[in-house]
């Protein structure tokens, strides 16, 4: 029996880590579903991180809730091979989604103190098995370009295949 490992370090050209990267992002949409808890990935150029809603409940304290970077593989911090980047991530917006979950908060994290790479986009996967809608574009170095279409609902996280509009 052989089973495909999403924890690997992930492969040197753009098929490949464009398959790690649905791969992992399906996982953590599964993860949001099994632990109740909303799940953010943070795309930058090189790489990206995820970060979990949290909520903590204190004697003394209100109810407060935060996002909090995860740290366990698959879902922890990954720098893409030299030569592959994440051009930009194309986001449809929703306020509702935005203002729930602030969305926009804590965006420099713990996670992302030793870069500073700006942000080129953020996607939500939530519990109950919706995302944010999102196009992320893989390009490496021969300006070969690599689509991931997430999308809420039974389009889930996929490839865009050649020629498809």
């Amino acid at each position: 029996m052989i089973v495909p490992s999403i924890s690997s370090i992930g492969g040197a050209d753009i098929d490949e880590e464009s398959d790690h990267l649905r791969t992992v992002l399906s996982y953590a949409l599964e993860e949001a579903q099994l632990s109740g808890q909303p799940i953010r990935w943070l795309a930058k150029k090189g790489g990206w991180s995820f970060e979990a809603w949290v909520e903590s409940f204190g004697k003394k304290e209100a109810n407060k809730a935060s996002w909090q970077p995860l740290a366990e593989p698959p879902l922890a911090s990954y720098i893409l091979p030299e030569g592959i980047i994440i051009q930009q991530v194309n986001q449809a917006g929703d306020a509702a989604y935005e203002s729930a979950f602030d969305l926009n908060s804590n965006l420099v994290s713990s996670s992302d103190n030793d870069n500073q790479e700006p942000l080129l986009g953020v996607v939500l996967l939530l519990p109950d098995g919706t995302t944010s809608q999102s196009n992320v574009y893989l390009v490496d170095e021969f300006e070969k370009t690599k689509i991931l279409q997430v999308r809420p609902g039974p389009s889930g996280i996929r490839l865009k295949k050649e020629g498809e509009y």
